[in-house]
């Protein structure tokens, strides 16, 4: 049961697209642009995100709290370590990420996640690769801090 003769036409067009997406969402992370980063995921009552906690939230829960700590944020440097995609069909595709983090907070302290990944379930809307639900998982980040001075 293979991908059919017409989708296969597609695949790089659909790829090329999927990575066009995800490469806006590291470039506006990495900005600390959060317009630019949560540009892709679809603003609607279909999204759903499960978090490292096991957590789910709705797009406005979830927006909130990448707000809330890339606000916090100096700099933010995402590193890919992989990328897949898997084509369900022309509306739907799923893009596996695995990545690590390096955040330098305002307070002086670095967050940094040496191994993370990331599925996202992807379904063209309106013409346009949304991401429509979100699953995160990542080993617990470890923080450094400066020497305070007392």
């Amino acid at each position: 049961m293979g991908i059919n003769y017409q989708l296969k036409a597609e695949k790089g067009k659909i790829e090329d697209e999927l990575n066009s997406a995800i490469n806006r969402l590291i470039s506006g992370c990495e900005k600390l642009d959060m317009a630019l980063a949560f540009e892709i995921f679809s603003d609607s009552s279909e999204f759903l995100m499960m978090g490292t906690d096991g957590s789910l939230c709705d797009y406005q829960t979830y927006l909130k709290n990448n707000i809330d700590y890339l606000s916090g944020c100096e700099s933010f440097k995402l590193i890919t370590f992989d990328r897949k995609i898997r084509i369900i069909n022309s509306e739907v595709a799923i893009f596996s990420w695995a990545y690590g983090v390096e955040a330098k907070l305002r307070t002086g302290d670095i967050d940094i996640i040496d191994n993370a990944g990331a599925s996202f379930v992807f379904r063209k809307i309106e013409n346009t690769w949304k991401v429509v639900y979100y699953h995160e998982s990542s080993v617990p980040p470890k923080r450094n801090s400066p020497p305070r001075e007392s």
